[in-house]
């Protein structure tokens, strides 16, 4: 994310400069799909204004605008308020996400509910097992298929999806989109298989699959 800090009838110093960058690096965490951040600090020349003469104006974009700003007669203090009421802005728009989608099944329940289903099925002998996978190649793009493991009554559900590669952000946005807990997706800047996952405290993480170079030099030996 981009800062730009500007000063208004004022020098904003280093100290200061230092002490916004560590409050926006937590606005950051909170807002990973953000691309820029303004920081205007303004000195207010009014005698009138004495009480309020440091203002800190805070501008997040991050697919849409959001703004926070607060007064007071030391720009220390204006600065913590400032970024304590856009830290609070985005903590409110993640409690609406999470509110909008607090009814839907989770993974773990959902995939407990498709064990229980298979469960109660009749079971199969090998030789149906093995014909329902043959039966599977060819055929259309996002067909389902379902592989048995060996000498048990589990079978594994697989599907294959075409995927463009995008960014961690879209795919961040994906998730959000359906629901879910995590994402896999071709990463677009790596071009490596990636999976995003929501971590506690309204942050994301993202996992890539890389080949290990080591194995690789075994197996050819």
């Amino acid at each position: 994310m981009d800062i730009a800090i500007v000063g208004r009838h004022t020098k904003v110093s280093e100290d200061m400069r230092q002490k916004i960058f560590d409050k926006m690096a937590k606005v950051e965490s909170l807002a990973p799909r953000a691309t820029r951040a303004e920081v205007n600090v303004v000195h207010e020349r009014n005698p009138r204004l004495a009480s309020d003469r440091e203002r800190v104006e805070i501008t997040l974009h991050d697919h849409g605008v959001i703004r926070a700003e607060a007064a007071a007669d030391d720009r220390m203090v204006a600065l913590e308020r400032a970024s304590t009421r856009i830290v609070e802005q985005l903590r409110k728009q993640h409690e609406r996400r999470a509110h909008r989608h607090k009814n839907k099944p989770s993974l773990h329940a959902v995939v407990a509910q498709d064990l229980a289903q298979e469960s109660q099925r009749a079971p199969e002998s090998e030789a149906e097992r093995v014909a329902h996978v043959e039966t599977w190649e060819g055929a259309p793009e996002g067909a389902t298929v379902e592989v048995p493991v060996d000498g048990t009554p589990i079978s594994i559900r697989s599907k294959t999806h075409k995927a463009a590669p995008i960014t961690v952000a879209e795919a961040i946005d994906q998730m959000e989109l359906v629901g879910h807990d995590f994402f896999l997706f071709l990463d677009a800047e790596s071009g490596l298989p990636s999976a995003v996952y929501r971590r506690r405290g309204w942050t994301y993480g993202v996992i890539r699959l890389e080949e290990d170079g080591e194995s690789e030099g075994r197996e050819s030996a």
